[in-house]
């Protein structure tokens, strides 16, 4: 979706710049493109690996956009000419700032080259990054304060080695954004609970089938987190597949429903549909002779939430929360909301730039499991029958 709309930016750069007399690229203007998004669960305090912003700049030229945003020197920065920090507030008072560092990542997914979408150079890129290793030591992003980044050019007058905060505070910011974050220290789930007097015994348990026959909605619910502004239920399904002998541990993962938030309603309520999981889950595992399926990871397994409660892990429940920008440029990319014959609008948060600077974070709830008769449906369900699902 990223490269899409930098794509789109740089395409709606050399229309802008069109004169009476046809001069498709004009002067060129300078002009930054940033995307990032803060979640404090990258936190190395979190154990997380810091967090990375895309910084590059729209590019302008007589060639096809699709040829020039396939050369990194269309788009970079001289990074030795750049200066960036992210600044801390705490309300209107500074409480901290770091100068990020670049660092090269190599496992950029390079897309579709026949799918019209132009494709940005990989799978290399340069990112901005703040990490554990940089000398300018640890970033731990709170979810209370709110956050701001600023771009710099170098100017001629100050050596590359000496963009300091002292020598850089007087120059002018050619970019910058703020965004408060994302805040889960007030999200508490109510069903499943961990505080329940049953946790984590029957508070786990799933009962997605009964034993009358009949598929059972399962219900979610919880209470909302500060400053999110869409919600995104999502399901994991752990099991194990055994060929030849060989264990793997597998899983399927999906998106279940998308929320917006109500401000009027603190108490969230999500239905499951049963019905829907379980047809899910044979539409995404392809039946296969001689295999044989196990639900969920085994018990006592290292990556288990709950070691000790002898009840195997065959689901994880996870919510992903968007901020307000996030949520806006997610709206507005939504194909659903762009008629046939509409000009497409071009999202930015950015000041004097283009891109998005906004929050994000996960809260999760591991290690559900199915009940006996939710699981003997995977066994032999019209869904999943096929599939060589066997009780352990």
């Amino acid at each position: 979706m990223l490269r899409y709309v930098i794509g789109l930016v740089a395409v709606l750069t050399i229309f802008s710049s069109c004169t009476t007399e046809v001069n498709l690229t004009g002067e060129y203007t300078e002009k930054a493109v940033v995307f990032a998004l803060l979640d404090p669960n990258n936190n190395p305090s979190n154990s997380g690996d810091g967090h990375l912003f895309r910084i590059q700049k729209a590019f302008l030229g007589e060639e096809s956009a699709f040829i020039m945003a396939s050369r990194p020197d269309s788009s970079y920065f001289k990074y030795e000419d750049l200066f960036v920090e992210l600044i801390e507030y705490d309300g209107a008072n500074e409480t901290n700032r770091w100068q990020l560092d670049t660092v090269m990542i190599g496992n950029k997914d390079e897309g579709d080259p026949d799918d019209g979408v132009i494709d940005f150079f990989g799978p290399e890129q340069r990112l901005y990054r703040t990490e554990a290793d940089i000398p300018f030591g640890n970033v731990n992003i709170d979810a209370t304060l709110d956050y701001e980044i600023t771009l710099k050019k170098r100017p001629l007058h100050i050596g590359v080695g000496d963009m300091t905060f002292a020598n850089m505070d007087t120059v002018a910011s050619i970019a910058d954004a703020v965004t408060d974050l994302v805040n889960t220290e007030v999200f508490r789930w109510n069903t499943p609970n961990e505080n329940s007097p049953s946790f984590p015994g029957t508070t786990r348990k799933m009962d997605l089938f009964n034993t009358a026959g009949d598929f059972k909605d399962y219900t979610l619910r919880f209470d909302v987190a500060e400053r999110a502004r869409q919600y995104e239920v999502w399901l994991r399904f752990y099991y194990r597949e055994v060929v030849q002998s060989v264990e793997t541990e597998k899983f399927i993962e999906w998106k279940v429903s998308t929320l917006e938030l109500d401000p009027n309603i603190s108490d969230w309520q999500v239905s499951l549909s049963s019905e829907s999981i379980y047809s899910r889950i044979g539409s995404e595992i392809e039946a296969a002779p001689n295999v044989i399926r196990y639900i969920g990871l085994a018990e006592n397994h290292a990556t288990d939430p709950h070691p000790n409660d002898n009840q195997s892990h065959d689901f994880d429940i996870s919510i992903r929360l968007a901020g307000d920008e996030l949520y806006e440029y997610i709206d507005i990319n939504n194909p659903s909301n762009q008629g046939a014959l509409q000009d497409k609008p071009v999202y930015t948060n950015i000041n004097n730039g283009l891109g998005l600077f906004s929050s994000r974070s996960t809260v999760p709830f591991p290690g559900m499991y199915l009940s006996v008769s939710a699981g003997q449906q995977l066994v032999t369900g019209t869904y999943t029958s096929s599939l060589g699902f066997v009780d352990d």
